[in-house]
């Protein structure tokens, strides 16, 4: 029997609802991370206050606002993979709310097959841009960093 799209709206809203409900610490947890990161460590990225180095992830974000103001140029030029994380995250909510299905192995891998590329890329731009192209900067206020000028007594 298939299933009107009234249904299908109010499943995806009730399995949204349980999703939530079932996440909820870890909702909490996440966004009080990234609060205190923000707030008191001027970074969200914890390789970059740790290490000062940019993560295979930096600029996602940032790509993602300007997928949002739709400057598609911006965005790409910031992170080519925004479009392959946006487009598997709407992917999983299709299958995960409309369709009614768990992740399933070929997720899985697209996935890690997404993760490989950003890691690829990663390498190849901290190669060809780094240091000096935004968002592949170093910062210098790193907690390593810190640590070596007070264990050598350099300022």
């Amino acid at each position: 029997m298939k299933r009107t799209f009234h249904q299908m709206i109010c499943d995806a809203y009730s399995r949204l609802k349980s999703d939530i409900k079932d996440l909820k610490w870890a909702i909490i947890i996440i966004i009080a991370y990234f609060a205190y990161l923000k707030l008191f460590l001027h970074s969200m990225c914890p390789m970059v206050w740790l290490t000062g180095y940019p993560c295979p992830a930096c600029g996602l974000t940032r790509a993602a606002v300007c997928l949002l103001h739709l400057d598609l140029e911006g965005a790409w030029n910031m992170h080519p993979f925004v479009y392959a994380v946006v487009g598997y995250f709407f992917l999983l909510l299709w299958n995960r709310y409309i369709l009614l299905r768990d992740m399933g192995k070929y997720m899985k891998h697209l996935l890690v097959m997404i993760v490989a590329g950003m890691i690829v890329f990663y390498i190849w731009r901290m190669l060809r841009f780094f240091p000096g192209e935004p968002p592949m900067s170093y910062y210098y206020n790193n907690m390593c960093l810190m640590l070596r000028k007070a264990i050598t007594g350099v300022r």
